[in-house]
């Protein structure tokens, strides 16, 4: 059975006006996905001995019906990665009326956000008062959406509750269940992301969407009205940080809504389900498949853009070196931190370990384990 958002973006593709070449290829590709006329590789069950054909993914993660395995290995990964404390989930999100200026430059704006809360977080635990102030290491996911599929760009950070010493020999623990004060974040997130938004405004780089007047008016403005920076504090269960990273990774590979969201669609309308948040309850928007599709289009990000970055002492760079540092500060010793990398990439260990499902089981027989075939369909 075909997914419903590849069937709505196949009837109305062509309907949709102002689309860039760069959107248009991408939902080129995912229309046909696992659709090429030739199978890119054939698996053979063990028991029934029945032939499967095995078509390529596009890959991307607008697409509904692709990125699982992605999505299992980033989780892996992560989690192998934490340390043995505990962890802060915080979230940086931007005023309503800054969405027009990020939905029309969505690089730069994206690019600075990020760069924005990198650099109040890592000051603000540098300059910490009391005990508490060091190198920190976190990561952050950009997440574009709301229940209803809207641009709702925020940041999510995953960080330790500590940091590392300036001369890096000791480990600091935070408040057990504060890290730093949110107002002074927001403030200094406010005031930085600002500086840079009138800097590019300044030099002509920062495009004016038509529902804006004016952009210095607008950024004048924005100076006076409280920004939100949520910071989750450590605890029991859904924050955990093995919670964390798994609600996390939904937002990592996959696309805005599942298949599973849309409950009927009828006569051009998508019934689209959602939870309201603030009533705290189920509800469904009616919505017609080309609003759908445009709201869909919102979140497609630039070609080649990172959603995921990493800061401080997590940086690519010195990641698996400065961990392990941490990890010796924090009592465990180096024999206990060797990992076994292979289970890292063993797509089909993973999906049983994080799902129960053995994505290996033939489905026709259900009985035997299917295997791919080398060369022309001779086995080996």
């Amino acid at each position: 059975m075909e997914s419903k958002i590849i069937e709505i973006i196949k009837r109305n593709l062509s309907r949709i006006q102002g689309i860039t070449n760069y959107e248009r290829n991408v939902l080129d590709k995912i229309i046909n996905c696992r659709r090429e006329p030739v199978p890119h590789l054939f698996t053979h069950c063990d028991s029934c001995g029945i032939i499967h054909q095995v078509y390529k993914s596009c890959k991307n993660r607008l697409c509904p019906v692709c990125n699982g395995s992605s999505t299992v290995k980033w989780i892996a990964k992560r989690e192998a990665e934490l340390l043995p404390t505990r962890y802060f989930l915080l979230t940086y999100t931007i005023p309503s009326s800054l969405r027009y200026v990020f939905l029309l430059n969505k690089k730069l704006c994206y690019d600075l956000l990020f760069k924005s809360m990198n650099q109040t977080l890592t000051n603000g635990i540098k300059t910490g008062l009391r005990d508490f102030h060091g190198k920190a290491g976190f990561y952050a996911i950009l997440h574009t959406w709301d229940q209803r599929v809207n641009h709702h760009p925020h940041l999510h950070i995953v960080i330790p509750a500590g940091c590392l010493s300036e001369d890096k020999t000791q480990w600091i623990p935070s408040h057990p269940a504060f890290l730093l004060p949110v107002r002074k974040l927001s403030i200094d997130f406010r005031n930085k992301l600002l500086f840079y938004l009138r800097k590019e405004q300044r030099k002509g780089t920062l495009k004016k969407p038509k529902e804006v007047n004016d952009i210095e008016v607008l950024l004048e403005n924005l100076k006076n009205i409280p920004w939100v920076v949520n910071s989750q504090p450590p605890g029991k269960h859904k924050s955990m940080p093995e919670h964390i990273v798994r609600y996390l990774s939904r937002y990592v590979n996959k696309t805005a809504v599942k298949d599973e969201r849309i409950t009927k669609i009828e006569n051009g309308k998508v019934y689209l389900s959602y939870y309201d948040r603030k009533r705290k309850k189920a509800k469904t928007e009616i919505l017609s498949e080309e609003l759908f599709l445009k709201r869909l289009l919102l979140h497609i990000l630039p070609k080649g853009f990172k959603k995921v970055r990493f800061f401080g002492f997590m940086a690519n760079r010195c990641r698996a070196t400065m961990l392990a540092l941490c990890r010796m500060l924090l009592g465990v010793s180096l024999y206990t931190q060797e990992e076994l990398n292979d289970c890292l990439n063993d797509t089909a260990f993973l999906f049983w370990k994080y799902f129960r499902i053995d994505i290996l089981l033939c489905p026709d027989c259900n009985k035997g384990h299917i295997y791919y075939l080398k060369g022309n369909l001779r086995g080996g």
